[in-house]
């Protein structure tokens, strides 16, 4: 089949649309399109231009279409016309849309194709702590959702949560498409004898609220450190997470921020320590209710875990004994959920994780996802 994954970033540093890209490269003839990206080997890799920042102009225009409700033109930039020039000269058979704004040009230009969606938000809801996006793009979220979800022939979303409030808001039903990392050959690493390494990786934003990852390290005993592996496209907020860093080094808090590796070298690097934290507040609707990549990523790299109350992780981590959940969301709580650790535990959980991996890896959404394209295409 020709195979279409189109996103609104990097494909190629971008997990859930790469990762898809890896299953289905070797049984069909697949093209990737997407934001200024990077080569992928066996796929036929197209880019369209990035966003351009609004001048004062064009600012006080998009707060006018939004007022008129011209939600057209919030799809149809100029940057987005690219997409429709691939389109006009391509035909596929399926595409795979991982970005709600696209889905309107997806289904316009699809010619024949089937049209799966991921849903790796819940899109009404998604910067609804920022009182701008509020303004500007919650209604047109709705719009998009409203109007365009029903017309794709599948949806995908990344959990529970997620799935129940699509059904609930829109009456869709959508097939929960966890992101799974894939397998990695490896063995829970050694403890060592005095400290107890624990790791969080991933983007840092002012809306993310890393700060209240680092002040759990205010109440942390010594024998616990922690390094933070941040992507962060905002150097004064990067800045003030270093100063934060910085006082807390002073007075003898093992912490500290490190450079980010590859994508594909974050499970095998994360797999010397022997906590993965995740402790992002919630700030708002996705992330009370998603369960992010890293947490899978942990599990690959045979860490124990250590989460905030969050039903669906709590459950998989019940299920396979390999890490343990705060009793809220608070830094001091997380950090008196960390100090209770025992060598013996984390070894245990590790070793439960090192389990865990073999069943929890993108090797189960390979098949799903030929299940999936096996009953969209047929007649």
């Amino acid at each position: 089949m020709q195979i279409l994954v189109l996103c609104a970033a990097n494909i190629a540093k971008n997990p859930r649309p790469s990762r898809m890209v890896g299953f289905l490269k070797d049984a069909h003839q697949v093209s990737a399109m997407g934001i200024a990206s990077e080569s992928i080997d066996g796929a036929l890799v197209r880019s369209y231009s990035p966003y351009k920042k609004r001048n004062f102009l064009q600012e006080i225009g998009l707060y006018c279409n939004v007022f008129l409700h011209r939600w057209d033109r919030l799809v149809y930039t100029h940057n987005r016309l690219e997409i429709v020039d691939f389109l006009k000269e391509r035909c596929f058979d399926v595409i795979i849309c991982h970005d709600l704004v696209l889905l309107p040009i997806v289904l316009a230009y699809k010619k024949s194709a089937k049209v799966i969606f991921d849903a790796r938000e819940f899109y009404p809801k998604q910067c609804s702590n920022n009182l701008r996006w509020r303004i500007l793009f919650a209604g047109f979220n709705h719009f998009l959702c409203k109007t365009y979800l029903k017309k794709a022939d599948k949806i995908l979303t990344v959990s529970q949560g997620l799935q129940k409030a699509y059904m609930e808001q829109y009456g869709i039903n959508s097939e929960v498409f966890y992101s799974l990392s894939k397998f990695y050959d490896l063995k829970p690493h050694p403890i060592e004898e005095n400290t107890i390494k624990i790791i969080y990786h991933g983007s840092a934003n002012p809306e993310r609220q890393i700060e209240k990852t680092i002040e759990i390290m205010d109440y942390c005993q010594n024998r616990f450190s922690l390094d933070l592996m941040l992507v962060c496209q905002d150097p004064k907020y990067q800045q003030k997470l270093q100063k934060m860093v910085e006082e807390r080094q002073k007075r003898g808090c093992r912490i500290r921020i490190i450079p980010p590796v590859p994508f594909e070298e974050i499970v095998p690097f994360s797999s010397q320590y022997d906590i993965g934290l995740y402790a992002l507040p919630k700030a708002n609707f996705n992330l009370e209710f998603t369960i992010p990549n890293k947490f899978f990523e942990y599990i690959q790299a045979r860490l124990a875990l250590v989460v905030i109350p969050n039903i669906e992780m709590q459950e998989i981590l019940q299920k396979y004994q390999n890490g343990v959940v705060a009793r809220s969301y608070a830094p001091k709580e997380i950090a008196s959920t960390i100090n209770a650790l025992t060598h013996e535990e984390i070894k245990r959980m590790k070793k439960n994780s090192d389990k865990a991996a073999e069943i929890l890896n993108s090797k189960h959404n390979q098949l799903k996802i030929k299940r999936i394209l096996h009953e969209i295409t047929q007649p």
